[in-house]
């Protein structure tokens, strides 16, 4: 009786599941070791925040803050949840978008546009329509990588624009 030699479909496949899920959980730990990648995650996650602030103003017709405190390093989203009987105070938004951090290697250059709170903390006021001033975010590391947040005025969309490092 000859005996069979080599691997199933089934076999190659699980081995290929252990290898991507390994992967997907390993993958994101390395990314704090490369400063370009650093740079690029912080500035993404900024601008998801500023999107969802922007989005959430829109569906439920308050006004929606991106909070951004210079000195710890941190932002989250605000939101008036009163706006009639309590107008101008702001409370932070919870559940999955709660503070976040910027990565230690990554630091905040510049938030042109920008309001002060009373705390000294720097904020983008997205209004029930969507709408926001014309601002910007400027974030850098020490390698030379600039990704820097727009805020359109008309339209309070976010989008990432990319700076090439300075020649040495």
């Amino acid at each position: 009786m000859p005996t069979r030699r080599g691997s199933t479909l089934i076999e190659l496949v699980l081995v290929m599941m252990v290898i991507f899920t390994m992967a997907a959980v390993v993958a994101p730990r390395f990314s704090d070791f490369f400063p370009s990648l650093q740079i690029r995650s912080a500035a993404d996650t900024l601008l998801a925040t500023a999107g969802k602030a922007r989005a959430d103003a829109v569906l439920t017709g308050a006004r929606y803050r991106l909070v951004i405190d210079t000195a710890a390093k941190t932002y989250w989203i605000a939101y008036e949840p009163r706006p009639v009987k309590e107008p101008g105070k702001f409370a932070k938004l919870g559940g999955a978008w709660i503070d976040e951090e910027l990565p230690g290697g990554v630091t905040l250059r510049s938030t042109d546009g920008f309001g002060t709170d009373a705390e000294a903390r720097r904020f983008l006021e997205f209004r029930p329509d969507g709408t926001a001033k014309e601002a910007s975010i400027v974030l850098a590391n020490e390698g030379g990588d600039v990704r820097t947040i727009k805020i359109s005025a008309a339209t309070g969309a976010a989008k990432i624009e990319m700076t090439e490092p300075a020649a040495p």
